[in-house]
């Protein structure tokens, strides 16, 4: 009985110390430049680039909410991604095409928090596309809200 605890605790340790899996894999973010060059970032990697916060009302939230990230201008700059226009797709498979002008010119950031708390997978975490929607009548559109991809899991600029 004794061997068998030891080898059940041996068995969980080594699951909780492996690189990755299955709660790290949903906080993932693959970015891939035109290049192929892959990166795969998480949480951490994140909030050490620069903040920004975006205040708004979204379709898919009651009220008024803090959103905090990191703007796309910053994160294509420190990617090299230069291109016209990049795939962004979530946990659940839903992709859209995004002009890259759309993303850096009108302040939209990669959201990483709500409120101040990480977002989970059911909080349409742990990343999410927030333009200012408040800003602008224009970005209270479906064209806008299309854009506005949650559970991002992949930013791909390749052709």
């Amino acid at each position: 009985m004794k061997l068998l605890t030891k080898m059940a605790f041996a068995v969980m340790l080594a699951v909780i110390m492996l690189p990755g899996g299955a709660a790290q894999a949903h906080n993932e973010l693959t970015v891939i430049n035109a290049a192929g060059s892959k990166t795969v970032l998480f949480y951490k990697d994140l909030v050490k680039l620069p903040v920004t916060e975006i205040e708004t009302n979204t379709p898919w939230t009651a009220g008024k909410h803090v959103f905090k990230g990191v703007l796309f201008a910053d994160l294509f700059k420190k990617f090299g991604i230069t291109e016209e226009e990049v795939l962004v797709s979530a946990l659940n498979d839903y992709s859209v095409t995004i002009p890259v002008s759309e993303l850096t010119e009108n302040g939209a950031i990669l959201a990483y928090q709500l409120d101040g708390k990480t977002m989970s997978i059911r909080e349409k975490g742990p990343y999410w596309v927030i333009f200012p929607f408040d800003r602008d009548p224009s970005f209270q559109t479906d064209r806008y809200w299309s854009y506005a991809v949650w559970q991002v899991k992949l930013i791909d600029a390749q052709p």
